[in-house]
């Protein structure tokens, strides 16, 4: 099943259409989450993010260090103008996680998933290059996808 899924991962980022890498703890090596970019659109050069986070691991900085990371590269070196997020408005840490790089909430859609035969609402998010590099983010940590 690992096999599978890294094969995958390295197929879809071959052909262009995902990228997703692991979050490794320093401290042990384990791996604890991903992070995605996906949906790009060459002609507007935008994509969505994702992220999943193990539970014992949130709290601690991890997916902001690596978001953050991401995002550096995904606008200098992809040359990305937009990221979007589609989080559940329901998740407060992810909510803050996004407000605290900069992401702006543009909008909410009811009803818009139905994940395991329960209906959910979507809050979207969006940032700009310009707001990334207005912000001065930068990562904290080091974070080189490819």
């Amino acid at each position: 099943m690992a096999n599978h899924f890294i094969a995958r991962t390295n197929a879809a980022l071959a052909s262009g259409e995902y990228l997703q890498i692991g979050i490794e703890r320093q401290t042990d090596g384990r791996i604890i989450g991903t992070c995605s970019l996906f949906s790009f659109s060459e002609q507007c050069k935008r994509a969505e993010v994702g992220y999943a986070l193990a539970h014992a691991a949130w709290g601690h900085g991890f997916m902001h260090e690596a978001l953050s990371a991401l995002l550096d590269w995904a606008f200098s070196d992809v040359g990305l103008n937009r990221i979007e997020a589609d989080i559940d408005p329901r998740n407060e840490a992810s909510a803050r996680t996004l407000r605290r790089l900069g992401f702006q909430e543009e909008g909410f859609l009811r009803e818009r998933w139905i994940v395991n035969g329960e209906v959910t609402d979507t809050a979207l998010y969006g940032l700009l290059r310009r707001d990334w590099a207005f912000a001065g983010a930068s990562p904290s940590g080091s974070c080189q996808p490819g």
